[in-house]
């Protein structure tokens, strides 16, 4: 593995090429600013697999770094990993938003660097990475249900500055602090009827309604410790650290609202409006070995039965109604 380091601090820019000397990272190549990893980026000839970058540095911080090494074509994917003397929530949070996969947090351990870098060579070797969908850079009037992804696999749709890669967001939630964990929320929201909106519509139109969705999420909670990913078919994990949240169920009749706000979301005025349902937040799981998937799937079980729920609900009303009449 190819791996960039940038930190302004002289020492952790000998010490981390000294700690992987004896591992299987220790092709490593430094920068001791922002300006001068950039400008080793666009002269390398063969691109690197992974960068190292610290959160607070003079001139250009690590989260601007990060968008400006996103922007290169090349480096759409390429997993990047924060070094931060920080802890805080918010400069996380940021740094994910601007397209980190994962993070350190200084003072670091050795074998906390190589077990993350490890993670990040599992990531290279899997098909874990997300197709990367631009609605603003994608041909209008698509082939109706012509894609080339399939329903149920992650699509990450840019431009929306709180939905990150589903690995990204498995990270972000495996390593929050005992501290985090206790004002943390995790709730899953899925697009209804999703299946006709893939067989019946382009792939431009799918991805922006996967963008108006989470828009409208992040509208709602309006929180800047807010994390989003797509999981395929339709279904957006969410995480929340914070008390100021909006109440459940109100939370699904006010991105409801907020879609209706909205308008239209495909290129096709006469479209239905998109419909979700939203479950009851979860606590995540203290164990940080299990805390991921168990997490996630519980989020998930609560909005299949929020689903369950409202169908029961609409099928007693129209009972109800043909009794009447």
């Amino acid at each position: 593995m190819k791996i960039l380091a940038v930190d302004d601090n002289p020492f952790i820019l000998e010490f981390l090429p000294a700690i992987l000397q004896g591992t299987d990272f220790a092709n490593v190549t430094v920068a001791a600013s922002g300006k001068e990893a950039l400008a080793i980026i666009e002269a390398s000839a063969q691109p690197f697999d992974c960068l190292l970058l610290d959160i607070v540095m003079p001139f250009m911080d690590g989260i601007t770094l990060c968008r400006k090494i996103r922007a290169i074509s090349s480096y759409r994917t390429t997993p990047i990993i924060m070094l931060t003397l920080k802890s805080d929530a918010i400069s996380i949070e940021q740094a994910f938003a601007a397209g980190a996969n994962d993070y350190i947090v200084k003072p670091f351990e050795v074998r906390e660097v190589e077990r993350r870098l490890r993670v990040i060579q599992r990531l290279l070797d899997s098909s874990e990475v997300a197709l990367r969908l631009d609605p603003k850079l994608m041909f209008t009037g698509g082939h109706q249900g012509q894609h080339d992804f399939a329903l149920e696999d992650p699509v990450h749709v840019l431009g929306v500055p709180q939905l990150v890669p589903p690995f990204s967001l498995g990270n972000y939630l495996s390593q929050l602090s005992r501290k985090h964990l206790n004002i943390c929320h995790v709730f899953c929201a899925q697009i209804e009827d999703i299946a006709t909106l893939y067989s019946g519509g382009s792939s431009r139109e799918y991805a922006m309604a996967i963008a108006n969705v989470s828009g409208a999420i992040s509208r709602v909670v309006d929180c800047p410790q807010l994390l989003m990913a797509h999981f395929g078919g339709g279904t957006i994990l969410c995480i929340v650290t914070g008390d100021s949240l909006p109440g459940w169920p109100q939370i699904e009749e006010l991105v409801l609202a907020e879609l209706q706000i909205m308008g239209p979301w495909g290129e096709d005025a006469n479209h239905a409006p998109i419909t979700l349902s939203i479950g009851r937040p979860v606590r995540p799981n203290a164990n940080r070995t299990q805390r991921v998937r168990n997490t996630f799937n519980r989020a998930i079980d609560r909005t299949a039965g929020r689903q369950i729920s409202k169908n029961n609900a609409s099928i007693s009303h129209t009972s109800a109604v043909s009794s009447a009449r």
